[in-house]
C-alpha cells in the first residue's frame, strides 16, 4: 500500500483512492527530485514483506491554507494525479517547510514531468528534451575568499552586492555553450610568495539531470591562456548535446566596426544567419511584441532626393533590422529605437531562442545585464512573460528594481509577496 501525505481536517481536498498508487507507478517507484537516490521501497529488516518508504505529495496544498495554497485550482485537480509528486520520506517533509516557499508549484510541476519522462523513456526509448539543471558554482576562484555558488529554482532571481561574482558566474556557466564567455578569465596572474607571476586557476561547475541522466556535471577550467572542458571527469572538446546556456551580455550588444545589424545581432545572439531569420520570422511575442525584418539599407546621394543602396567598408551590401509595434502601422529601424526599447527586442529575441531550443534539449536562460533599464512597468511584464516559459531562467536583479521586489525587512532577505512572483526563488550571491 502506497501512502500520501494525508492530515486530518474538514477542510482538506485529498487524493482520489487510487492517485498514490498511480503517482507511484508512473515514476517507477523513485523519488521525483532530480539526483535523488533515496529508495521508497524496500523489504522489511527481520520479517517477510516490504515496507513503503515513499509518499505522495499534494503539488497545490490540500488544505487552503497549506503549502504553496490551491493556486485557484478547482477541487477535480487538487484531488487528481496531475497535483501529485512522489517523493521519498526526506523530500516530502522538505518540500512542505517554510510554507512550501523554497519549493514553488512550477518547480515541483518540473520535477514531477521529468520523473515521468525518464520511466517513458526506459519504456518505449521517446527521447524528451526535460531536464533540470541544480547548480552553477566556482570550485576554484584566487581573487574572492567564499566562491559564488548558486542553487537553481525553475525561474531565479539572483541578487548581490557589486563584485560578488555574480557575472563572472553566470559567464563562467555560458562558456559550457560558448567558451568565448570564459575568454575574461584568460591571463589572469599574481605574485607568489618568490615574487614571481604565475598563472591563476579558475574552475567552475554545473550539475544538471535529464531523462538519461540522473546527476550530470560539466567543469571549465581556465588557467593562464588554457580553457578545458571535463564532462563527468572525462575531458571533452565538444559542449553538451544535452544542455545549452544562453547569455547575452550587454558589452556584445554595441557595434563594432563594419557590422551592420545583421551580423550585430548574430554575434549578440551567438547564432548563424538562417537562425537568425528563423527567430525573425517568429517576431516579438512576450516583452515587445511586433513584427521583425531586415531589409537593405538605403540612403540619399548628395544634394538629391535619389535613394541608393548602402554598403559596409568591405563593399559588402549593408542590411537593417527594421521593427512593427503591435497595432502599428509603420516599421521604424532598430537604430531609430530608444534604449529600453532595444533591450526589450533584445530579450524577446533571446526568449524566442530559448523557446525554440528547449523543445529539444534542456535549457537555462541568463539574463544578466540586459533589461537593467526596463523600469518598474516593463520589467514586471519580463517576469510575467518568464512565467509562462518552459526552460529554466536566471535573472539578475537591477539595483533600480529592488525596493520593487526585495523585502529586507525581516532577518531574511526575501521576495516581495506578489503574485507573478510566486514561481521564483531568489539568490543571494555574496555576503549581503
Amino acid at each position: 500500500m502506497v501512502r500520501s501525505n494525508k492530515k486530518s481536517g474538514s477542510d482538506r481536498i485529498d487524493f482520489n483512492r487510487d492517485v498514490p498508487e498511480i503517482l507511484f507507478r508512473k515514476v517507477d517507484g523513485k523519488c521525483s527530485v532530480p539526483r535523488c537516490k533515496n529508495p521508497t521501497m524496500g523489504p522489511f529488516h527481520e520479517s517477510d514483506g516490504a515496507v513503503n518508504m515513499g509518499v505522495a505529495c499534494h503539488i497545490y496544498s490540500a488544505a487552503e491554507n497549506g503549502p504553496r495554497g490551491r493556486g485557484g485550482k478547482v477541487a477535480e485537480f487538487i484531488s487528481s494525479e496531475n497535483n501529485g509528486i512522489w517523493c521519498c520520506q526526506y523530500h516530502a517533509n522538505l518540500i512542505d517547510k517554510n510554507k512550501g516557499r523554497d519549493y514553488p508549484a512550477s518547480v515541483l510541476f518540473a520535477w514531477k514531468a521529468l520523473a515521468e519522462a525518464r520511466v517513458l523513456k526506459q519504456m518505449n526509448d521517446l527521447p524528451s528534451p526535460l531536464g533540470w539543471v541544480e547548480s552553477i558554482e566556482f570550485l576554484k576562484f584566487p581573487v574572492l575568499k567564499h566562491p559564488p555558488k548558486v542553487t537553481l529554482s525553475r525561474r531565479t532571481l539572483m541578487w548581490g552586492k557589486n563584485c560578488s561574482g555574480k557575472t563572472s558566474l553566470l559567464e563562467v556557466a555560458a562558456a559550457i555553450t560558448c567558451s568565448k564567455y570564459a575568454e575574461r578569465f584568460n591571463g589572469a596572474k599574481r605574485k607568489n610568495k618568490n615574487g614571481k607571476l604565475e598563472d591563476l586557476t579558475f574552475s567552475s561547475r554545473i550539475v544538471y539531470s535529464t531523462v538519461d541522466y540522473l546527476s550530470k556535471e560539466i567543469d571549465i577550467e581556465i588557467t593562464g591562456e588554457h580553457i578545458t572542458r571535463h564532462e563527468n571527469q572525462v575531458p571533452c572538446l565538444l559542449p553538451p548535446g544535452d544542455l545549452e546556456v544562453i547569455y547575452c551580455s550587454e558589452d556584445d550588444s554595441h557595434k563594432i566596426k563594419d557590422e551592420d545589424d545583421i551580423d550585430l545581432m548574430m554575434r549578440l545572439l551567438n547564432v548563424d544567419k538562417i537562425t537568425l531569420f528563423a527567430l525573425a520570422r517568429i517576431g516579438a511575442k512576450s516583452v515587445m511584441p511586433g513584427e521583425i525584418k531586415f531589409r537593405r539599407s538605403m540612403g540619399y546621394l548628395d544634394d538629391s532626393d535619389d535613394l541608393y543602396p548602402l554598403s559596409k567598408e568591405n563593399a559588402e551590401p549593408y542590411y537593417e533590422l527594421v521593427f512593427k509595434k503591435e497595432n502599428k502601422e509603420r516599421f521604424t529601424t532598430y537604430g531609430a529605437l530608444s534604449g529600453s526599447e532595444k533591450e526589450r527586442l533584445i530579450l524577446d529575441f533571446l526568449i524566442t531562442k530559448a523557446r525554440e531550443i528547449c523543445k529539444q534539449r534542456l535549457t537555462l536562460l541568463l539574463i544578466e545585464n540586459q533589461g537593467f533599464s526596463l523600469d518598474s512597468h516593463n520589467f514586471k511584464i519580463l517576469l510575467k512573460s518568464l512565467n509562462k516559459e518552459d526552460f529554466q531562467v536566471v535573472v539578475t536583479l537591477p539595483p533600480a528594481r529592488e525596493k520593487d521586489l526585495l523585502d529586507i525587512t525581516s532577518q531574511k532577505t526575501i521576495l516581495n509577496s506578489l503574485g507573478y512572483l510566486d514561481s521564483w526563488g531568489l539568490a543571494i550571491i555574496g555576503d549581503i
